[in-house]
């Protein structure tokens, strides 16, 4: 009796091992196990003005007397396994080409925000360790100098200049801060 019950349950176990398996050769499945290396900014995901995501946030500062906050910058490396070797990923606040476009595609007149603006804590230049996915860019906004007149004028574009010899995703490579006032 008892050897009747594992001869089905092993029978049953390798006709769904077979079954559970075919899925997994299924051309129209994207296998991640080829996908190279790419760099990314992770917020520049999905083009969704109206909504505040993607490549368009909309950071918000209080305007007290002095005030300054900082503004944290994230980039990933996205790829099957973590890199085994630290890389070097050099952003820029100078190219406006995504933001040339984005007022193109909006119908806006957004400027970049003025250097005088902001300062970057340590460098543009972030490493990410080994093993590891992700480093942050630090860059402060001096929310009173950019002042209320100004609120939501100025964007500041973040593109990733260059990454070690990866490849960099596109358009996942530039992002752009509206950056807002408030009293």
């Amino acid at each position: 009796m008892k050897k009747k019950i594992y001869i089905k349950i092993a029978i049953l176990s390798l006709t769904a091992t077979t079954l559970f398996s075919g899925c997994l050769k299924d051309p129209r499945y994207i296998d991640y196990s080829k996908v190279g290396v790419l760099i990314e900014l992770p917020l520049a995901e999905v083009n969704n003005y109206q909504g505040g995501s993607g490549p368009f946030e909309t950071p918000t500062y209080s305007l007290a007397a002095g005030a300054t906050d900082t503004l944290v910058v994230a980039v990933n490396v996205a790829s099957p396994k973590p890199l085994t070797t630290a890389l070097s990923v050099t952003l820029t606040t100078t190219d406006l080409t995504a933001l040339n476009a984005f007022n193109t595609a909006n119908g806006t007149t957004f400027t970049p925000l003025p250097a005088s603006d902001f300062s970057v804590i340590g460098s543009l230049t972030v490493t990410v360790p080994a093993n590891q996915r992700l480093a942050y860019a630090r860059i402060i906004i001096k929310a009173a100098a950019i002042g209320l007149a100004n609120s939501g004028n100025y964007v500041l574009p973040i593109t990733i200049a260059s990454a070690s010899g990866q490849a960099i995703a596109q358009p996942e490579k530039a992002l752009l801060y509206n950056i807002v006032i408030t009293p």
